[in-house]
């Protein structure tokens, strides 16, 4: 597989950059697989990531695997300004995420998070409605965001 550099923008200004492997590439999606080299709450050391970005949605998808290959989590994290070139994906990060069990239990993540930015000015009203959009977006419409990405990649389950 080809390597690919993921980079994670913050409205604070912090960068994180993760080396990924290529999975899948079109017009529409990119789709990049990572190891995790520490546990991650309850997703050990040596968990598979395959991610997801589109360029044109609000937010991107992490689906967290187990070495025995079962689905240990899904991630959902709200974004914007996602730009994809021949190597990257870079997408700005919009502090809440949405977990999701493998038995369907949701958690929002730094929804607090997010009320301090926006009382610091560095989120504003257009953009927290924006973020809220896309949260219902998402509680509502897991399942089915989810097997579409997992449909761009026939022999994942």
């Amino acid at each position: 597989m080809a390597r690919f550099t993921e980079v994670k923008r913050r409205l604070d200004g912090s960068v994180e950059e993760f080396d990924c492997e290529l999975v899948h590439r079109t017009e529409s999606v990119v789709v990049v697989s990572f190891r995790i080299p520490v546990a991650v709450g309850d997703v050990p050391k040596g968990s598979n990531t395959l991610g997801w970005f589109w360029p044109r949605r609000p937010y991107n998808i992490y689906r967290f695997v187990g070495k025995d290959g079962a689905a240990l989590l899904h991630r959902f994290d709200v974004v914007d300004e996602v730009r994809i070139d021949d190597e990257r994906v870079e997408y700005l990060d919009l502090i809440v995420d949405v977990l999701v069990s493998p038995t369907g239990e949701i958690t929002i993540e730094d929804e607090n998070e997010l009320k301090t930015a926006a009382k610091r000015g560095r989120v504003d009203e257009r953009r927290v409605e924006a973020i809220e959009r896309t949260l219902t977006t998402i509680t509502r419409d897991w399942r089915r965001i989810a097997r579409e990405a997992l449909a761009v990649l026939p022999n994942e389950t």
